[in-house]
């Protein structure tokens, strides 16, 4: 029997550009048939004739300082994407390499679905695209896909993204080996940028005109600098999927590269019911009410309380989670945890908890998500819904004690909607 889970950026431009053809060596410009010339002498002949020569492409991975989880994963799939959808792509790429990584079998998820649960006009709350503009070409970027997510989708749900920091080299390859592919923004409109590799493209840049995503699947430490069409200063290339080419071959994209955010998504199967009020912790937002924040969802189903999902501000910050009958009188379980990465966390109860009317309670050391209030993005918008009985905050004031988040005064105080809870 599956279990009950209880769930609680860094914006990529997704223009799209077609696949070019390959680059072909370009000779020196043909000198002048001129008098000088045919005084050319043999040395100098020789000299012409070696700029010509095309450029031998020889290099060969070793095992030191490279890894490529498509080697290890058989059933990779590198699509082709269709419409202005390289974000998702990237993400679906993210979450079914973390998927294969921890079961042993690739997953099936349909892009295109996920773009309608992203979009659906059919709820109260999430992301909706304004006016008359197709969703398959508006775009998104790789937190819509979390926030949506982790309310679950099929037989799916997210139960973590890893925000990680584009500077840090070393973590996103540590994400990499250790989780899956990692969504990552680039610059892949400027054709002098692109080279090729053999059969593949190689990508180096300086601009930050970030338009594209794609998925870190790997990298190669010692990947010749002098292999892009753009000089790298060093050795060394991030090994991507990238859907603009599908099943073309790997993209080669330089350390010397700057990227633009860098998410690994994890996605499960083991949960039967996600019970959630979330739409999401849009643009990282949190509040602090005190030395310890403290937050309340009360939910009405009856089960195995096994998880509970919530996102992270910050590196990291100890929490508490708490269950307690639906009027907060009777603790039923307690347990202590950690939330050691800025991102989406699911943590696992140390014991499944039989429950039918329930809070489930957060307390926060460092502060608390909030949902925010609603954003226009112009081609789309964010919005929140907080109903009556749902969500709750306590005001450790020695009087006023749990409160109701649709009450006026707490609205007024804080501004912000607290991001609810999420339960497996």
């Amino acid at each position: 029997m599956k279990k009950l889970l209880i769930t609680s950026l860094l914006l990529s431009f997704v223009t799209m550009f077609g696949c070019s053809s390959a680059e072909k060596s370009s000779p020196e410009s043909i000198q002048d048939t001129t008098a000088a010339a045919e005084t050319t002498t043999e040395a100098e002949t020789t000299a012409e004739a070696a700029t010509k020569e095309k450029k031998v492409y020889d290099y060969v991975h070793g095992e030191d300082g490279y890894c490529n989880i498509a080697d290890e994963i058989s059933d990779f799939k590198m699509e082709t994407q269709k419409y202005g959808t390289c974000w998702i792509y990237a993400g679906v790429a993210s979450m079914g390499t973390a998927y294969a990584k921890k079961y042993g079998s690739y997953p099936s998820i349909d892009q295109l679905e996920l773009l309608d649960i992203t979009y659906i006009n059919e709820k109260n709350e999430g992301f909706f695209p304004k006016g008359s503009d197709d969703p398959k070409e508006i775009g998104g970027w790789q937190w819509m896909l979390t926030e949506t997510l982790t309310n679950g989708f099929d037989d799916y749900v997210i139960d973590s993204s890893v925000i990680l920091d584009v500077d840090d080299r070393e973590a996103i390859k540590e994400a990499v080996k250790n989780r899956g592919g990692v969504a990552i923004g680039v610059n892949d409109t400027d054709e002098k940028y692109k080279g090729w590799f053999g059969q593949y493209y190689t990508l180096n840049y300086t601009r930050k005109d970030f338009d594209h995503d794609i998925a870190i699947i790997g990298y190669d430490d010692h990947f010749p600098k002098d292999y892009f069409k753009e000089p790298a200063s060093e050795d060394g290339a991030w090994i991507c999927y990238n859907s603009s080419l599908g099943s073309a071959g790997f993209f080669y994209v330089s350390y010397c590269a700057p990227l633009e955010y860098g998410i690994s998504h994890s996605v499960t199967d083991k949960y039967g019911d996600i019970l959630s009020y979330d739409a999401g912790n849009e643009q990282d937002k949190y509040i602090k009410t005190g030395e310890w924040t403290n937050t309340a969802n009360v939910f009405h189903k009856s089960g195995k309380l096994s998880a509970v999902g919530t996102y992270n501000d910050f590196d990291e910050q100890n929490i508490k989670i708490q269950v307690y009958s639906a009027d907060f009188k009777d603790i039923l379980y307690t347990q202590d945890a950690v939330l050691d990465y800025h991102g989406y966390h699911t943590v696992e109860l140390d014991t499944p908890v039989d429950v039918s009317d329930f809070a489930v309670v957060i307390s926060y050391e460092k502060g608390a998500p909030v949902e925010g209030e609603d954003i226009d993005y112009g081609d789309t918008e964010y919005k929140t819904v907080s109903e009556s009985g749902q969500s709750f905050v306590y005001i450790d004031d020695c009087v006023t004690g749990w409160k109701d988040l649709t009450d006026a005064d707490i609205k007024n105080r804080w501004i912000l909607t607290l991001s609810p809870t999420t339960a497996v």
